[in-house]
């Protein structure tokens, strides 16, 4: 069965929020679901989402057009340190260019609609994009809730923001075979997290679910573990 697949800005090669090189050092094909700016299956979020529609479909189908292009272009990378860098530079950029997963956001609905809706985080995403004219007002996502292209998903408090960039059925189910099981646990540890589902939380182990992952270089930092946790609370860890 077909899945729902979103789009975002994730994070940049090490694992961590600033300081890594310009550009997507991570992608490794199109499409890419391994880069730091990179397509991945829907999940719901652990701080619940606000679904905001775009009130033209044909807009909407622009919009996930747009991010479908972000992220299969090798050009963009993540840093929150230069995240304005993507609107400067545009989705279809041939330089490196940087950019968080709000920013990208606002880059790809002004590269789809010809309109900057302005600078916005997380925090504030809601209100600028309902000001702007351009969307329905938000409502909550509930599950089996039919997505759609362009629909821009935003968590309930400060944290993440997706696109829709394809989408054919009423998801309800957040875990694909090739995940680990999803932890519902309330320990900050990645290693407890892995043991309490029974996987072998070994660092030879983790490396290697690191690689998979996307995460390269793994040494056991405290950002790369934190990475690591914060897909295995979505249900979205890959097996190694």
């Amino acid at each position: 069965m077909a899945k729902v697949i979103i789009g975002s800005a994730r994070i940049d090669e090490k694992g961590n929020l600033s300081g890594g090189k310009s550009g997507d050092q991570k992608q490794t094909s199109r499409p890419d679901y391994a880069g730091e700016v990179s397509l991945q299956y829907f999940y719901v979020h652990k701080k619940g989402w606000y679904v905001l529609r775009p009130k033209d479909p044909e807009v909407g189908k622009r919009i996930g057009a747009a991010m479908m292009e972000a992220c299969n272009n090798v050009n963009i990378g993540y840093d929150q340190g230069n995240r304005l860098d993507i609107i400067k530079k545009g989705i279809k950029t041939t330089s490196k260019a940087e950019c968080d997963c709000s920013s990208l956001v606002r880059a790809c609905i002004l590269a789809a609609t010809g309109k900057d809706v302005g600078n916005f985080t997380t925090a504030n995403e809601c209100a600028v994009l309902e000001a702007s004219g351009l969307f329905e007002p938000k409502k909550a996502y509930k599950n089996g809730m039919e997505l759609r292209p362009g629909d821009v998903l935003v968590t309930k408090s400060k944290g993440h923001t997706v696109i829709v960039v394809d989408s054919s059925y009423k998801n309800t189910n957040t875990t694909v075979g090739e995940y680990f099981p999803m932890y519902t646990g309330t320990s900050n540890s990645l290693v407890d997290a892995l043991v309490s589902l029974k996987i072998n939380a070994s660092k030879d182990a983790r490396k290697k679910i690191a690689e998979a992952n996307g995460v390269r270089d793994y040494t056991g930092t405290a950002n790369q573990n934190v990475y690591l946790l914060s897909l295995l609370k979505k249900g979205t860890l890959k097996k190694a």
